[in-house]
């Protein structure tokens, strides 16, 4: 570690393939309970010791992602966080924001709109570390569902408009979203994609630690993939060093653009197609049959 933080680098690491992983959460690392299970913990340690540097990569905002972060035994300096989707890469130490790709305020009041019109609460979440406040909430038929969905299971400023066009203060946000009924959830993506195809990227897709599901948008060509690179970039590693392990639609891009992407079992079927192997005996046994360089 010496020889690290002098801008030099272990034996161990030299030796190494992979020198960055990059593990979603929900689904990956924890379930519906938050709680990230002692042998994972156990097993992340393991690899942050032979000097695999790990990352988290969620759809989660910071404020939602800590809490998972601070149960992991991670040396220091902490590796940063891949946040919202790709849209943004935070310090997990300081909430410092290193990188963000925001929506257009034009197009993320045309796709609020047409939520509303057809009866969703768009939620337009923004960076608050620099601007102090968490979601502007664009009321519409369901927006008592979308705070007891959502608003009331984290601990975040809202601020609430009747449009987002209405809000002349509102930054451009980092992911528009609307709680929806499990069974309508693909479908209206599929609608909004047809409106805002090429300008937006789309999806549906379960929140399980709010036990509902979200469609949600984001600027064009935002994935966990591009901040990641933007990651391994700043450690001066390429993408032949990465690798990526997920289970959910938004998980795709990093899987299939790592150099080793893995699925959890119960992953979705666009993710298991995009791998490269499945972790089928659990997330601590891939990671120490990494770290025991059996992927070499």
């Amino acid at each position: 570690n010496d020889r690290r933080n002098q801008g030099g680098l272990s034996e161990s690491f030299e030796k190494m393939k992979y020198k960055l992983m990059a593990l979603d959460v929900d689904g990956t690392l924890i379930g519906p309970d938050n709680v990230v299970p002692p042998e994972v913990i156990d097993a992340v340690a393991a690899a942050d010791a032979a000097e695999l540097r790990v990352c988290l990569a969620t759809g989660r905002s910071y404020i939602e992602t800590i809490p998972v972060w601070r149960q992991l035994r991670l040396q220091t300096p902490p590796q940063p966080m891949i946040l919202v989707g790709g849209a943004m890469v935070s310090e997990p130490d300081t909430g410092r924001t290193l990188y963000q790709r925001t929506i257009p305020r034009s197009s993320a009041c045309r796709f609020a709109d047409a939520l509303n019109d057809m009866g969703y609460s768009a939620m337009a979440l923004v960076d608050a570390w620099r601007h102090g406040v968490d979601y502007y909430l664009a009321e519409s038929l369901d927006a008592e569902d979308a705070r007891q969905g959502w608003f009331d299971k984290m601990d975040v400023k809202v601020r609430r408009v009747g449009r987002l066009a209405d809000a002349a203060d509102m930054p451009d946000p980092l992911r528009i979203s609307a709680v929806v009924a499990p069974a309508a959830g693909r479908r209206l993506a599929d609608d909004l994609k047809g409106m805002f195809d090429g300008e937006l990227s789309i999806h549906p897709i379960l929140a399980p630690n709010y036990g509902v599901t979200i469609v949600e948008a984001f600027a064009a060509r935002v994935n966990k993939f591009a901040a990641m690179m933007y990651i391994a970039q700043s450690l001066r590693l390429g993408r032949s060093e990465t690798v990526a392990v997920g289970d959910d639609i938004n998980d795709v891009e990093m899987v299939r653009g790592a150099a080793l992407g893995a699925a959890m079992p119960g992953a979705c079927r666009e993710l298991l197609e995009a791998a490269d192997c499945v972790a089928d005996a659990g997330l601590p046994a891939f990671i120490r049959r990494l770290v025991n360089g059996e992927f070499e």
